[in-house]
């Protein structure tokens, strides 16, 4: 009983964050261990925008990614776009989007709260995109010499479930 009224809670709390700011973020992991993630609720009710999901960075600096994406998509400044750069980074991060199979994912639900919501809210039209953060060196998953180190961390969601 007391899981389903934390729960509880804790769903009004994040409709409560959405209804005054727009969107609200989720937060997975502890940092110490992989994969650790986090990812918004929101923008697709808010501003018909895909939710975005961003893995290895810690709570304090999603907060401020989603923060800065909600406001530019709210501008117009920025149109989340399949293998586009996001000017905004501090370091190269290209947008990709999210394979619907990693959607309901066996292995992990990614996205799992943000796509219960959207199909009771806003039906089917459930769209993610990941901010892929480049390694120490600006270099990307997909590129030469990326710190296989650092694959881990960053799991490659725009993969099919059955390629990943």
């Amino acid at each position: 009983m007391f899981r389903a009224l934390k729960r509880a809670i804790h769903r009004w709390d994040t409709a409560r964050r959405v209804r005054r700011q727009g969107w609200s973020g989720i937060y997975v992991g502890d940092y110490r261990s992989s994969p650790s993630w986090a990812y918004t609720i929101g923008f697709l009710s808010s501003l018909g925008a895909p939710e975005v999901i961003v893995f290895d960075v810690p709570q304090r600096s999603a907060n401020g990614i989603f923060g800065t994406v909600f406001e530019e998509l709210k501008a117009g400044e920025l149109v989340l776009r399949d293998g586009e750069a996001w000017k905004s980074a501090a370091h190269p991060a290209v947008w990709r989007e999210v394979h619907p199979s990693r959607y309901v994912d066996e292995e992990q639900p990614w996205l799992g709260i943000a796509e219960t919501i959207a199909a009771i809210q806003a039906g089917p039209e459930f769209r993610a995109f990941q901010l892929v953060l480049s390694d120490p060196e600006g270099r990307l998953p997909w590129e030469p010499q990326y710190d296989e180190r650092l694959r881990p961390l960053q799991r490659e969601l725009y993969l099919p479930a059955a390629e990943a």
